[in-house]
């Protein structure tokens, strides 16, 4: 800029020096000829020339001066212009827009005051030149003489104690110090949210691994220790002012968790089982998601027998009673349960009703199975026979149950209640996708009862996952 500015300066002087030599050149030259060859003529003649060579002169003087100072003012508004563009465009690029609102003119502070400045010394210099050239015969004026050494004065002045108390110096550092301040606050924001969920990482990894297999425990006891590590080192860093750093090294151990998730292995491993027992066209982790999304959404006698069921639990009455039902809808649940069907089919062809009722009273309300099997054991070839048609039928009026009070909404990834339940009851049928599912409630559970955001956290765990 201040290269411009001289280039700027040296134009306007060449300007101003052969625009006022050009009175001279034009009037004094012509003069000279004209004298000379005219000499003949007679002293009035020649002083009405003379006069008429002076008024040309004063004339071409006059037209030179507001040449000079068209040029001037022009080539100082074309420069301002130009200024107050890149000025526009840095503000802009260092975000300080209310440093250019505040500017006068929208320029830099003080190019107002050093284009008057210029404009004074320029005109006193092609006054000056003036004088020089006899193109002019009065005498410098005084008022503008003293103009012209304060302004002197004052711009010399102002530099002596260096650039750096330059106001423009000064703006300049301040934008850069707004900035690197703004670079700083953003860093240590990004590294105190990093570091947040590093942390949270250490802490969900930890809870995981209590409710994991001994064999996978070993391999995560590694994965706290290289988290908490990392975490320390981060916080260290950013304490320390070295806040780049710090984020660098938070990122890294955030990752670390993201790629070691123990919760997405989970699901992997879940998924990998249930795969197996399903066959490939049934969405594995749409059924992991529905499994804990559901059992969050539960608490207390639901969810109780929401996990008795998806488990294959037992339904004691006494620890979790059943609804009554009435013999037409006991009838349907003796229809949909294979074993009692078999069992009671000619009870059923008589559509003996009371029998029904009375024997779906007992399935339902009595907690000692001995009771219900000595009154029922010629129906069936076994003890073990009865105690699964039992757990058959008691499942299928848990269903009735479950439907009435979860929004069937809930299973419409993977084709509603029955879909659902069908999956379950086909995982149950191997061993690894069984030990998989509980181990899935196990988490799930537990990490819900220690106020963990459950849904949230297998739902983060499985995206990217494939089906």
């Amino acid at each position: 800029m201040r290269r411009q500015g001289v280039s700027f300066l040296m134009m306007l002087l060449l300007g101003v020096l052969f625009y006022s030599s050009l009175p001279l050149l034009s009037i004094d030259g012509t003069a000279y000829a004209e004298v000379s060859v005219d000499s003949a003529q007679t002293p009035e003649q020649l002083e009405n020339k003379t006069k008429d060579q002076q008024e040309a002169k004063d004339k071409n003087v006059t037209y030179g001066t507001l040449a000079i100072l068209v040029i001037i003012i022009a080539g100082m508004l074309g420069y301002m212009w130009a200024l107050q563009r890149r000025y526009f465009s840095g503000c802009k690029d260092e975000k300080q827009m209310t440093l250019f609102s505040q500017s006068p003119a929208g320029l830099p502070t003080g190019t107002i005051r050093s284009m008057i400045a210029f404009s004074v010394v320029i005109l006193s210099l092609y006054f000056i030149s003036l004088q020089v050239l006899g193109v002019v015969e009065t005498s410098f004026p005084e008022a503008l003489g003293s103009l012209l050494g304060a302004v002197i004065g004052f711009y010399f002045g102002s530099r002596s104690s260096g650039p750096a108390d330059s106001g423009m110096l000064k703006q300049v550092n301040e934008m850069k110090q707004q900035r690197d301040t703004a670079v700083a606050e953003k860093d240590g924001d990004k590294a105190n949210e990093l570091l947040k969920k590093a942390k949270k990482g250490v802490s969900l990894t930890k809870k995981v691994l209590k409710y994991l297999p001994e064999e996978h425990q070993k391999k995560y006891e590694k994965l706290v220790g290289k988290l908490e590590q990392g975490v320390d080192v981060a916080e260290k860093l950013n304490k320390s002012g070295m806040v780049s750093d710090a984020v660098n090294k938070a990122q890294e151990t955030f990752k670390d968790f993201v790629t070691e998730n123990p919760v997405k292995d989970l699901i992997k491993k879940a998924a990998a089982s249930f795969k197996l027992a399903l066959g490939v066209s049934l969405p594995q982790v749409a059924l992991i998601t529905t499994v804990v999304g559901v059992g969050a959404g539960l608490a207390g006698l639901a969810y109780q027998k929401w996990k008795a069921r998806i488990l294959h639990a037992p339904f004691s009455p006494a620890e979790l009673p059943l609804k009554t039902i009435d013999a037409n809808t006991g009838f349907s649940l003796l229809v949909a349960s294979p074993i009692f069907k078999k069992a009671f089919m000619q009870e059923l062809q008589d559509n003996d009703r009371p029998f029904m009722q009375s024997m779906i009273d007992l399935c339902i309300k009595e907690s000692d199975t001995n009771a219900i099997y000595t009154k029922y054991k010629d129906h069936f070839d076994s003890r073990e026979l009865f105690e699964q048609g039992l757990i058959e039928f008691r499942h299928n009026a848990a269903d009735r149950e479950l439907k009435e009070f979860i929004d069937d909404s809930a299973f419409s990834a993977i084709g509603g209640y029955d879909a659902f339940i069908g999956m379950i009851d086909r995982i149950h049928t191997d061993n690894k996708a069984l030990a998989d599912l509980d181990a899935l409630v196990t988490v799930a559970e537990n990490l819900q009862n220690e106020g963990e955001p459950v849904v949230e956290v297998f739902k983060k765990a499985s995206e990217g996952l494939e089906e």
